[in-house]
């Protein structure tokens, strides 16, 4: 299937109309997760715990659709799916047949959100489409836009996923909302190789600082690592440190990258955006 035909296939599906309504306020997050419930008990009615043509459809689907939009999505439009996703997340699909919990690729409907987790890395490695280097000033605007935009989101939804402010253990605990370890990915790019201004890399790495400086600020106090096929590791510019995670060391490089990067920019809406990371960052340090 081209890229065009799956396109149109995830705009088709009833999921994605479904969210398209709650970004346009057409229907509620709540109102939403409701239906989502609705359509997964009717096809688990319909072809039994099926993951083809049952339950894990339903779940792929959303996934797919939350993908697609917040990709299109500016940043400031992306409230309402961090809260539809945030309100999915806490619901506990059980098969009334047996009792037992239902589950899609041996993860739990929905609090594992078994798809969101594959999807949501595929779409990240594609980089706004085409699989292009988003550290390369030349990427295509619209991939860029598009890849920006999924970092925002994914952004946010890391803030939201700890509104309880819960310390976390060194080892950065699963949770399915945390994309804490894309932030780390993303700060590699912008902070840790070639320093290069504006660039979808560094756009995203502020965005990173603007919507989960308080999140990422928290796994740096705690010394929150990964495993080591994680790819945590440590960009060109420093291979020789073992960091794999979130260091004070590995923050402070990061602030002083983007402060040299705000000096050498030229170009004002980045340098406002830039502004504004350092700022959050700042915040982010204080309010922890």
């Amino acid at each position: 299937m081209g890229k065009e035909d799956f396109l149109q296939q995830i705009e088709n599906s009833t999921e994605f109309k479904l969210l398209d309504k709650v970004v346009k306020e057409e229907a509620t997050p709540q109102d939403a997760v409701q239906e989502i419930i609705n359509m997964t008990m009717t096809a688990l009615s319909i072809h039994g715990p099926s993951e083809q043509m049952g339950v894990g459809l339903a779940d792929y689907n959303v996934s797919l659709a939350v993908m697609e939009l917040t990709q299109r999505l500016e940043q400031s439009k992306h409230t309402k799916m961090v809260e539809f996703i945030c309100y999915l997340h806490k619901q506990f699909a059980v098969d009334p047949s047996t009792n037992e919990p239902l589950t899609v690729h041996g993860a739990t409907l929905w609090t594992d959100m078994p798809s969101f987790g594959y999807t949501e890395l595929e779409t990240w490695y594609e980089f706004g489409g085409e699989y292009k280097d988003p550290c390369d000033p030349a990427l295509n605007s619209e991939e860029r836009e598009r890849w920006v935009n999924f970092n925002a989101f994914l952004a946010q939804l890391t803030q939201a996923a700890y509104t309880d402010r819960t310390p976390p253990k060194k080892e950065v605990p699963f949770n399915p909302l945390d994309r804490s370890l894309r932030a780390i990915w993303c700060m590699t790019m912008a902070f840790e190789n070639e320093l290069l201004v504006d660039t979808a890399a560094m756009e995203s790495a502020c965005y990173w600082f603007i919507y989960a400086a308080e999140r990422l600020w928290a796994n740096v106090v705690h010394s929150c690592s990964y495993p080591e096929e994680y790819g945590a590791g440590p960009g060109k510019r420093y291979k020789g440190k073992d960091w794999t995670g979130y260091t004070q060391e590995r923050w402070g490089i990061w602030e002083d990258a983007l402060k040299e990067a705000r000096a050498k920019c030229q170009d004002e809406r980045m340098g406002k955006l830039m502004d504004d990371a350092l700022a959050s960052l700042r915040t982010g340090m204080v309010n922890e």
